[in-house]
């Protein structure tokens, strides 16, 4: 007689021992699942883009009151960046 698979078995990414398919957390190696960016990552993102934009836009027009509001648009557009970037479930290695 044939035995049913264990489907809800999946391997930890991290440390690669086994644990439930639905599992958040493991309880081996401590690793986290994570949805999203975390928030050092948007930080990051989003200053990256406020310094950036403005940078670029330079090239095409000097320095002006403008810089300010094309900061703003970097800003919300390396929001956006981080939020398409981590959009997949991952794991993360406890700290």
């Amino acid at each position: 007689m044939n035995t049913p698979l264990n489907t809800g078995i999946a391997l930890c990414p991290i440390c690669h021992k086994p644990l439930k398919s639905s599992a958040q957390h493991c309880p081996h190696c401590g690793a986290i699942k994570q949805f999203g960016p975390a928030l050092l990552e948007t930080a990051l993102f989003s200053l990256v883009g406020m310094v950036v934009f403005p940078a670029l836009s330079t090239l095409f027009i000097p320095l002006s009151l403008w810089s300010i509001l094309i900061a703003f648009i970097g800003l919300g557009a390396g929001f956006i960046f981080a939020q398409f970037r981590f959009t997949t479930e991952r794991w993360v290695k406890a700290k």
